[in-house]
């Protein structure tokens, strides 16, 4: 049996579940980027992010993956909140860009 649209309580459920997956893995890609790979900090912290980081990028597709749970044809507040959630996502990836090219041409 396959179902076409996921009910609110799953959309609900979803959306609690992927916003702070995928908005603390993307704030915290930076950091562990530069202090654990570009700049290590202490013995083996490179081979600590090298852990991390492959973690930190599962979160965010599972994370992503409960979002789009969320998306309806119909626009009601979980698809706002989804949307939202969306362009927060992608302020928060231009911002990593930019500070990793800064540390990067620093290097």
């Amino acid at each position: 049996m396959v179902k076409a649209e996921p009910t609110w309580r799953e959309r609900e459920a979803a959306l609690i579940w992927g916003v702070p997956m995928v908005l603390f893995s993307a704030l915290a890609f930076v950091p562990v980027t530069v202090s654990l790979i570009l700049e290590p900090l202490f013995p083996h912290a490179r081979a600590l992010g090298s852990v991390l980081l492959p973690g930190i990028g599962a979160a965010m597709v599972f994370g992503l993956s409960r979002l789009a749970r969320c998306f309806r044809r119909d626009f009601d507040v979980i698809t706002f909140f989804a949307g939202g959630t969306m362009v927060v996502l992608v302020v928060i990836s231009m911002c990593a860009g930019v500070i990793l090219a800064s540390v990067v041409a620093n290097l």
